[in-house]
């Protein structure tokens, strides 16, 4: 009920203020540079099965680039923000446009519609799937697509031994849909152990049918796609090789998880790469180990999942953003970059997910 409250309240200030062009009053208080958050652009032929909040169409990114140009704004990649800031530079006309997990729809319709707006991005590579290795979390994606939660759910609690705890929350999802997604999300994330999740997860894969290698082929860019990027001028970061909650894991493995992609990815395109992107990228979902090992291996910038603007003073190994999918409205989307809800967060009220 608060959620809704919240989004309903969003959505009320939204249309006031994008309705009536105030929220371009907020622009000039703006007080950071907001990063934006996306991960599939359109649906290819095989990628059907990633759910909705992770995509944007083509018509609407097209829609939203052609506004901020219209309105005046500039875009960097994560890298050339995290300079300006160190520069004490926080600029007033710029927004960043990221892209998670380095998906084939990024060079094939997210570079067009960014070369036509004169814009750039940072996409930000999970390098596993480029050695033909699917992750935990796709596997779930692609059987939670044929199958739904629920059965899903029962199909773990079943082949799950030693740990009653996650078994009966297996098989305690709520009926509606989204709901039971969610949770059985959660259980799989923080309930379960890695290597049990990941050892069910890819059988029940196997036996409905997938397979790895030809997902990765049909899903995921190729290292000649991140070349092509590269030398068009989009920034491409790394985001570990396996997409596994970094904090969960013990510092060796950590280091094994962002070292092999950060060398993943600079084999492929021959040059330093300074950004990096949590999994997930909650404040839990990393820890201290994590952002040593990234000062260690000599990142100059991280991104975190955490909403929020960023100048000067924010933390370059903590950088914030907001996430955008499918459902957000071109206004709201454009109240967030004009700092309109980080507005409202400085006064009390956060109207942010």
């Amino acid at each position: 009920m608060k959620h809704l409250a919240k989004r309903l309240l969003r959505r009320g200030i939204t249309a006031v203020l994008h309705g009536t062009g105030l929220r371009r009053a907020f622009r000039r208080g703006r007080r950071g540079v907001p990063v934006l958050m996306f991960h599939n652009v359109g649906t290819l032929p095989g990628a059907e099965y990633i759910p909705g909040h992770m995509r944007i169409s083509e018509q609407r990114l097209d829609r939203l680039l052609g506004a901020l140009r219209r309105g005046g704004y500039g875009t960097l990649t994560v890298g050339q923000m995290a300079e300006a800031l160190a520069r004490g530079e926080c600029p007033q006309d710029k927004v960043v446009l990221t892209f998670d997990d380095g998906y084939r729809d990024n060079r094939e319709r997210l570079l067009p519609l960014l070369q036509r707006h004169g814009a750039t991005a940072t996409v930000f590579v999970q390098t596993g799937p480029l050695h033909g290795r699917i992750n935990w979390l796709h596997h779930y994606f692609w059987v939670l697509h044929r199958q739904g939660p629920r059965a899903l759910g029962e199909q773990l609690a079943q082949r799950l031994g030693g740990a009653p705890e996650a078994v009966a929350a297996l098989r305690a999802l709520p009926a509606q849909p989204v709901a039971a997604e969610y949770q059985l999300k959660r259980v799989l994330k923080y309930s379960v152990s890695s290597a049990d999740r990941d050892r069910l997860l890819a059988g029940i894969f196997a036996a409905a049918g997938g397979r790895d290698a030809e997902l990765s082929r049909e899903v995921w860019l190729s290292p000649d796609d991140c070349r092509a990027l590269d030398r068009a001028g989009v920034e491409l970061g790394a985001h570990t090789v396996n997409h596994l909650v970094l904090s969960s894991l013990d510092r060796e493995t950590q280091r094994a998880e962002i070292a092999g992609s950060l060398r993943d990815l600079q084999g492929w395109l021959g040059h330093a790469v300074p950004s990096f992107a949590y999994p997930y990228g909650r404040s839990w979902d990393y820890n201290d180990d994590t952002r040593a090992l990234l000062a260690e291996l000599g990142f100059r910038s991280a991104i975190t999942a955490m909403p929020g603007l960023n100048d000067p003073s924010t933390d370059r190994l903590q950088l914030r953003r907001i996430a955008v999918g499918e459902d957000a409205r071109l206004g709201e989307i454009l109240c967030e970059v004009d700092g309109v809800f980080d507005w409202f967060a400085r006064r009390g009220l956060n109207l942010r997910s």
